[in-house]
């Protein structure tokens, strides 16, 4: 099995799903009742979002490349969250072992869907620094996000609610709103849930018409297959 280390810790709360996820896959495929063998990098979630909102991305660049460098002898890393991928191409630059981006699986999913326009949510960064945007378009993806006025709400609520847990129903009300307004006007065919820590509050089971892409699972997917491949 490839030598695998998670980038974790931002947040803490999607952290906990990685792991547990990691390891109902990995029986799931394998049909065991063994344990995969992984590292778990904690890192200090304040320092990245405060790299992140001041635009200092050489500085995220480089916490990042020692954190991965700290894990250890490994094969192949990936990094717990939708935010700090705004520098993942050059990242993946700096680093000597491969890094699984959950944004190009999450657009590679939504391809296999079928979809061909869907909304995005996520931290402010996250929807507006057109990561997501430009692997969408390698998809022939239109990724919708929503006004700015609704982006503000959803990173307050991203950042001083769900990153901690506390599962709000005024907040998930909201933010069904919010969605509702994307499919409304946008005829959005799915969702990314582009924070991790967003299928916390938002699931499936909140919509008919359109499909959940639950980032944190298709990145789960995309993980175990690569610790279980020649």
């Amino acid at each position: 099995m490839k030598k695998f280390g998670l980038i974790g810790g931002i947040g803490p709360e999607s952290t906990v799903e990685y792991y547990l996820q990691i390891v109902k896959r990995f029986k799931e495929i394998t049909g065991s009742n063994s344990y995969p063998d992984f590292l778990i990098k904690s890192v200090d979630m304040n320092k990245i979002l405060t790299y992140v909102s001041g635009k200092d991305y050489k500085a995220l660049i480089t916490f990042l490349k020692d954190k991965i460098n700290e894990v250890g002898e490994i094969d192949f890393s990936a990094i717990a969250s939708n935010t700090p991928h705004i520098v993942f191409d050059e990242l993946s630059k700096e680093v000597n072992i491969p890094l699984i981006s959950i944004v190009e699986e999450t657009c590679k999913a939504t391809k296999t869907k079928g979809f061909e326009k869907v909304g995005l949510l996520g931290t402010y960064s996250t929807m507006t620094s057109g990561f997501y945007q430009k692997a969408g378009n390698k998809y022939g993806i239109e990724i919708i996000i929503p006004s700015e006025s609704q982006m503000n709400y959803i990173h307050d609520k991203y950042i001083n609610e769900l990153l901690f847990r506390n599962i709000k129903s005024s907040t998930k009300k909201e933010l069904l709103s919010i969605v509702n307004d994307l499919y409304k006007n946008h005829a959005i065919e799915g969702l990314i849930l582009g924070g991790t820590e967003l299928p916390l509050i938002l699931s499936q089971d909140d919509f008919k018409n359109i499909q959940i892409m639950d980032t944190t699972k298709i990145h789960v997917e995309a993980i175990v297959k690569m610790m279980l491949s020649e």
